[in-house]
């Protein structure tokens, strides 16, 4: 029994440590570069830097190089850099190395520094995903072959047909899924022309692009029933099947193609289907009364697949999704790597960084008028779990990542939240409108409310976190 238990226990040290050494040293990057832009600024315009550090007290290594101790510090959730006269009791207009006696504009200039140091890094981040390569599905880079047409979508009104190639779009060349949905998403004019390939004979298909914007393709691609992955849990991986099995057959029904695999999969289990109620029209319903996935215990099917060459039959019990009230056998479709060059890479990473950004503070927004939910939230538990799955995904995965939390740390800092550089640029503007600073104790005041508020976020946040991983 111990002997049989070692690996796993290994395996799972193993991650941990990973997920831990990841969340240090990505985090840790991000936490320096921001506290490098406070700390060169400061030194720019000549204000002394007492402390430099890296991670929160207690202190674990330090060492004093001129007037600045540089500091390593043992909670790895962030840093600061401590200048000479921005706490209160140290404030000294007269001395020129004070961070008091500097202009508002200098003050806005230090404080600025850190969150403009992440922003500024994350659109640099963003690009570098794409030139290390991004994963799609591996159907994009191939022939625009038609496996169905829904009722009523745009494919069916403009006339596909199941089998149908698409090789062009308002005469732009189409060699596959990708090119033909980069042209349709191009499409300026009303009318969309669609050249295709039907029983070996072109021809063109003429629609609208209002049909498209209001209903969709309407298509589902061809896809392959190669397996590309597998999701938790994955009874077909558990199997003993691997990525890149091809299946051939379920129950002794031919696949095709990847849309046969579900449908053949829905139909075998017709038996326990039946076994729940009918609606008013008899259709057969499986009751979603979100109970355990084992209320819905799957018929076992006998699946066929091949490896280069070789047959293998396993047997396989569909699980229940209870969400998408479907049996299902855990796998994913084939996927591939593709890489950019440089400018089309800038251009698709500042793209998708806008992108991102809108949405920051849609949600921003949401959360400040009581919309959002605590469980689109990310602690230091889930941002780093997060981190160490994407160590172990891939380069791509681990700059996507940096690129995001940089972004979202330069966001979060400049919210206009005491203790936060946000809290400090907005007390600057109310000194520049009023004519001076605010007295001492109302700073002191709101400094501690805003580091009370900001502690309670962090500790329910985190308690989020255990929650949804282990509750």
């Amino acid at each position: 029994m111990g002997t049989a238990n070692r690996p796993i226990i290994i395996n799972g040290g193993i991650t941990m440590m990973t997920t831990i050494l990841s969340f240090i040293i990505v985090l840790g990057f991000l936490v320096f570069i921001h506290e490098m832009g406070h700390y060169l600024a400061a030194r720019h315009v000549g204000v002394r830097v007492e402390t430099f550090s890296i991670g929160f007290p207690p202190k674990m290594w330090g060492k004093k190089v001129g007037d600045t101790e540089y500091i390593l510090s043992w909670i790895p959730l962030g840093g600061y850099v401590r200048l000479f006269g921005q706490n209160m009791d140290d404030e000294d207009p007269q001395d020129p190395t004070n961070y008091a006696a500097k202009t508002i504009f200098q003050r806005f200039y230090i404080l600025i520094a850190g969150p403009g140091v992440n922003l500024i890094f994350a659109f640099l981040f963003m690009p570098m995903v794409y030139m290390a390569g991004i994963s799609i599905p591996k159907y994009f880079l191939e022939p625009a072959v038609i496996s169905h047409v829904e009722q009523n979508g745009f494919a069916e009104k403009s006339g596909l047909q199941k089998g149908d190639e698409i090789v062009s779009v308002n005469g732009k060349s189409s060699r596959n899924w990708e090119e033909v949905n980069s042209h349709l998403t191009a499409v300026k004019s009303s009318e969309i022309n669609l050249e295709i390939v039907r029983d070996g004979y072109s021809q063109t298909l003429t629609s609208r692009l209002d049909e498209l914007r209001e209903n969709g393709p309407g298509w589902t691609p061809k896809i392959a029933p190669v397996i590309g992955g597998f999701t938790e849990n994955s009874s077909v991986q558990e199997a003993g099947l691997k990525i890149g099995d091809r299946i051939l057959s379920i129950n002794g029904i031919a696949v095709k193609e990847w849309r046969d695999i579900s449908q053949i999969i829905q139909k075998s289990q017709t038996p326990v289907i039946n076994k729940n109620s009918a609606d008013a029209s008899g259709t057969t319903q499986i009751s979603d009364d979100n109970a355990d996935p084992g209320s819905h215990p799957g018929i076992p099917v006998e699946i066929e697949a091949e490896h280069q060459g070789e047959l293998s039959r396993v047997t396989i019990t569909p699980t229940f999704n209870a969400s998408t009230q479907t049996y299902l056998l855990g796998m994913k479709i084939e996927q591939s790597n593709r890489s950019y060059g440089l400018i089309e890479s800038a251009k698709m990473g500042t793209e998708r960084l806008v992108f991102i950004t809108v949405m920051t503070f849609q949600f921003i927004g949401k959360m400040f008028a009581g919309q959002g939910s605590l469980d689109d939230l990310g602690g230091p538990l889930r941002i780093g779990m997060v981190i160490g799955d994407a160590v172990r995904t891939g380069l791509a995965d681990v700059f996507f990542l940096m690129a995001v939390i940089s972004l979202q740390l330069g966001v979060f800092n400049l919210l206009p939240i005491p203790v936060l550089d946000g809290g400090h640029i907005f007390f600057l503007g109310i000194e520049k409108l009023k004519g001076g600073p605010l007295s001492a104790a109302i700073r002191e005041r709101t400094q501690m409310i805003g580091f009370a508020l900001l502690m309670f976020f962090m500790i329910v946040v985190t308690y989020n976190d255990i929650l949804l991983q282990w509750g």
